[in-house]
């Protein structure tokens, strides 16, 4: 149990030194002493680009392939 806390702790701290160091959230501090904190607006959406994309297509051909073939009394029983 102390390892969970210990660890949602850390993942915290983690979290809050990533937001600092990408500019998200800013620290200043104000000449009385006291940190004010400063957060950047994040726009999340979608954008039309045109991207290359592999595509994958079906065809027919004829091919040769191995056939297997039963002679003797149960011929019927291959036959699909």
């Amino acid at each position: 149990m102390v390892r969970t806390i210990l660890l949602v702790i850390v993942l915290l701290i983690v979290i809050v030194i990533a937001l600092i160091s990408f500019g998200i959230i800013n620290l200043h501090q104000e000449p009385g002493g006291g940190v004010s904190i400063r957060t950047s607006d994040v726009e999340v959406g979608t954008t039309t680009t045109n991207v290359q994309v592999p595509v994958v297509r079906m065809e027919n051909r004829t091919l040769e392939v191995p056939s297997v073939g039963v002679e003797g009394e149960n011929q019927q029983a291959n036959v699909q």
